[in-house]
């Protein structure tokens, strides 16, 4: 997760380890915080190390997602058309849309439902803030059995969970809810809802109430299937 570090953060390092030699490995694309949206620690290394003693390696491909997934979520972000999607067929990402947030309950709640009907293992509603996921797991917790993540952590028990999206970066479940979409409407949180999408390994489902978001805009309706759920 080095696109989440700041050039002060790699010189510190260096200043620490100074004949140390790094691997550093990183997703611009995923770079989420505040202090990285505009200046990345990751574009600082050559100047920091040496231009002679810098190398960079770009990875193109990707191999977590099926390929539906991945070329819906390369439309996402700028320059997004350069990512590879491995040829790992599945459905499309579904677009769920419900009027009020009672409505939207109801749908995420048959929409687990069918999920775990499938078999799928790990099924994660991923939200927005920390707020936000304590009051979806509220509402969730007396319908299905259903956790909540409030730390970070590598890995996850099989089941579903309700998570916070910047919790969520770095692990991968087997199908992943995104719960109201249109919340999501300023440009500084593309890469934050591009990051929620892309923890999907088999489905993925978008719930939004009402207003869609503009994130989606450039979407081709090719990509993403509408779903009454």
């Amino acid at each position: 997760m080095a696109q989440d570090w700041s050039p002060f953060q790699f010189a510190f390092v260096k200043k620490l380890f100074p004949r140390c030699k790094m691997t550093v490995l990183g997703d611009m694309n995923q770079a989420i915080h505040p202090h990285t949206a505009e200046d990345t620690g990751l574009e600082s290394l050559p100047s920091l190390y040496g231009q002679e003693e810098s190398q960079t390696f770009t990875l193109t491909r990707s191999y977590r997602s099926t390929r539906p997934i991945v070329e819906f979520t390369r439309r996402l972000i700028p320059g997004g058309e350069g990512i590879e999607p491995f040829n790992r067929p599945g459905g499309k990402p579904t677009l769920t849309e419900a009027t009020e947030p009672k409505e939207l309950t109801e749908k995420i709640v048959a929409g687990i439902r069918k999920l775990q009907a499938k078999g799928h293992r790990t099924i994660a509603v991923i939200c927005k803030t920390a707020g936000e996921s304590r009051r979806v797991w509220g509402e969730l917790r007396n319908l299905l059995p259903i956790r909540l993540i409030e730390k970070e952590t590598a890995s996850f028990e099989t089941g579903s969970l309700v998570i916070p999206s910047y919790l969520a970066k770095g692990v991968e479940f087997d199908a992943v809810i995104i719960y109201d979409a249109s919340q999501y409407q300023r440009e500084s949180e593309r890469k934050l809802f591009y990051t929620a999408c892309t923890r999907a390994m088999h489905e993925l489902h978008l719930y939004t109430t009402g207003k869609g978001s503009p994130l989606l805009s450039g979407i081709s309706p090719d990509l993403l299937q509408p779903c009454d759920r």
